[in-house]
């Protein structure tokens, strides 16, 4: 039979029986091979293979990585141009209407030392005071938005009452319309900041920043506050009830940054 069978077939129904015959072998010594031994040259020849791979899965990942990097940088360049222009173009409308131009804000750098109020943080103490020019009202942001303002002021500590504190609002605008309002935290019938003294007849949608708008004179213009998560009705029946997600983390908060309220800051030179 295996004369009548063509040249290939011979070769592969040898080869079947050679791995049959070497799986019967394995199956009967197996348990008396020196199985850690097989495993340390299992591991030496198959090392380089393996430091091959994970090398090319890095390159992959970096490639990948760096090619998502080069994409959003050149949309922040575009983006910075663009806001660049309109800036300029702001700056002369400004000017014509004999209006002050904004101001970039001074940064102070600080490391929060302890927050306290359970189960939500109202206020936290920061390892910098008058030693390096804190004043009592000076705003707390952190790179995501605002986080509160300095109520006590020490030689070299500070007490920031946090947007979470009940008696603390927030004059602030919905940054795309200008609908205005007030950001004030309440705890009943559940823990929620609102952005309240919203009429009916301004529309607030979900998903819209709301920052600081600069009417109380308490914090700079332009921070941001939150981002709108619901909007239903207040049960007064009076005014909207519009909740926000606060742009801080306020409770993992590490390192904030103190600004100067508005008086001090037009104050600078």
């Amino acid at each position: 039979m295996g004369g009548l069978l063509p040249p290939a077939e011979r070769r592969s129904s040898a080869l079947l029986a050679l791995y049959v015959a070497l799986s019967m072998l394995l199956l009967m010594i197996g348990d008396r091979l020196p199985q850690p031994t097989l495993r340390g040259v299992g591991a030496t020849l198959f090392a380089p293979l393996d430091r091959v791979v994970l090398v090319t899965d890095r390159v992959a990942a970096a490639w990948r990585e760096n090619r998502e990097l080069h994409t959003r940088l050149t949309r922040l360049e575009l983006e910075n141009a663009r806001l660049r222009g309109v800036g300029s173009e702001n700056d002369r409308l400004r000017d014509r209407l004999h209006l002050p131009r904004y101001q970039s804000l001074s940064l102070t750098p600080v490391e929060v030392l302890a927050l306290t109020g359970e189960p939500i943080p109202a206020a936290a103490t920061l390892s910098a005071g008058r030693d390096l020019g804190i004043e009592v009202g000076d705003a707390v942001v952190t790179s995501a938005g605002l986080v509160g303002r300095t109520s006590e002021v020490y030689g070299s500590s500070s007490r920031v009452v946090l947007l979470t504190d009940p008696n603390s609002a927030v004059a602030c605008e919905v940054e795309s319309t200008g609908v205005l309002g007030l950001a004030k935290f309440t705890t009943t019938p559940r823990p929620a900041l609102l952005f309240t003294s919203v009429p009916f007849s301004d529309t607030v949608a979900v998903g819209q920043r709301v920052i600081s708008s600069g009417l109380s004179r308490r914090y700079p213009r332009g921070i941001p506050v939150g981002t709108v998560r619901a909007v239903g009705r207040d049960p007064s029946g009076l005014v909207q009830r519009i909740e926000l997600e606060p742009a801080a983390r306020l409770s993992r908060l590490r390192h904030v940054f103190v600004v100067p309220g508005p008086e001090r800051d037009e104050g600078r030179p």
